[in-house]
């Protein structure tokens, strides 16, 4: 893949811990680090359109399908915080 050179700005703190914890080539850092970013913005968009299409398909969901999925998905949240502390 190409590459292109950019100017960033980052916090200098950032920078020194990178470095300070062996990891001098920042710039693969920033460009897996921007990577998983925009990766992460497909997969939300990708997610917008499919709801959209449910939306349109079967309607809206109702507030108390959607207040089960949020507090399935809070549990879920919970539980993997607590994987990660262990």
């Amino acid at each position: 893949m190409a590459k292109r050179k950019i100017t960033v700005t980052v916090d200098e703190e950032i920078v020194d811990l990178a470095r300070e914890l062996g990891d001098s080539h920042l710039s693969a850092v920033v460009n897996a680090a921007l990577t998983e970013h925009v990766d992460r913005l497909a997969r939300r968009a990708a997610l917008g359109a499919l709801i959209e299409s449910w939306d349109r398909e079967l309607g809206p969901v109702s507030d108390s399908d959607t207040a089960y999925a949020r507090a399935a998905f809070d549990e879920l949240d919970a539980a993997a915080r607590m994987r990660d502390i262990a």
